[in-house]
């Protein structure tokens, strides 16, 4: 399998738009929140897809630019602000060789976009170009340490892995790699997927609690559950653990 084309991405696109199917993460924009206020900022998402995380920034007063080689991609990253009744800065460019100026942005993110490249330095370094000084970049890719990458390399031998070839990160490789395009590790995270013994009977329980019954197990022994599952996902665990991982850099 070879590194994204737009052909490729355009037809996973296609077949996406028809569930109608945004992506939202709130650990991005709460791990970005942390760090800089977003009002006013200059903003790019590279790799934009169905540009769910772009409106949430949109919505929180920066100036969004997407950037996806896509066409696909950028038309449903349109639909998803005039849905969100915010406006993008749509190009389509290669991330590789970004049409814009040097230390045009004061804020970087890209989720899902990294390990579709087998060298993926030079384009940190091109980032890096484009970032103002003390501007900030957000890189969220998938956690090396975790079973679901077993499973995705199982499915990539048998060449049934819909998004091509994909790499993983560990935590150190990711700083590492942040470190060598000149960047400064200042936050992290980890998120989803991973493991939850009662995850299909909690989902169970919040349908029954919507009719008005009684689940198998009572409301607090719940509250008690995801209360634990908070505390869990606030240490440095999730970094480890959990199929993603977010890292915020300084320029």
């Amino acid at each position: 399998m070879t590194e994204p084309s737009p052909a490729a991405w355009d037809t996973y696109w296609q077949e996406l738009q028809k569930s109608g199917y945004v992506n939202y993460t709130p650990e991005l924009l709460r791990a970005l929140e942390a760090v800089t206020d977003l009002r006013g900022q200059r903003v790019l998402e590279i790799g934009g897809g169905t540009g769910g995380n772009s409106s949430l920034l949109a919505r929180k007063g920066a100036e969004v630019y997407v950037l996806d080689f896509s066409p696909t991609a950028l038309s449903i990253a349109s639909q998803t602000a005039e849905h969100a009744g915010v406006r993008f800065r749509l190009m389509e460019a290669d991330a590789r060789h970004m049409p814009f100026s040097d230390r045009f942005f004061n804020l970087i993110f890209h989720q899902g976009f990294l390990e579709h490249f087998r060298n993926p330095l030079p384009l940190l370094q091109e980032q890096w170009r484009v970032l103002r000084e003390g501007g900030h970049l957000l890189v969220d890719v998938p956690q090396k340490l975790n079973l679901f990458t077993v499973k995705k390399h199982v499915l990539m031998a048998m060449r049934r892995w819909e998004y091509g070839w994909e790499s993983e990160f560990s935590y150190g490789r990711l700083c590492g790699l942040l470190t060598d395009a000149g960047f400064d590790v200042v936050e992290a995270y980890g998120r989803g997927y991973y493991p939850r013994p009662f995850h299909r009977l909690r989902h169970l329980h919040k349908i029954e609690d919507r009719l008005g019954r009684n689940g198998l197990l009572p409301r607090r022994f719940w509250e008690w559950y995801e209360s634990q599952w908070r505390r869990f996902e606030a240490g440095r665990a999730p970094l480890y653990l959990l199929q993603c991982i977010g890292v915020v850099a300084r320029k």
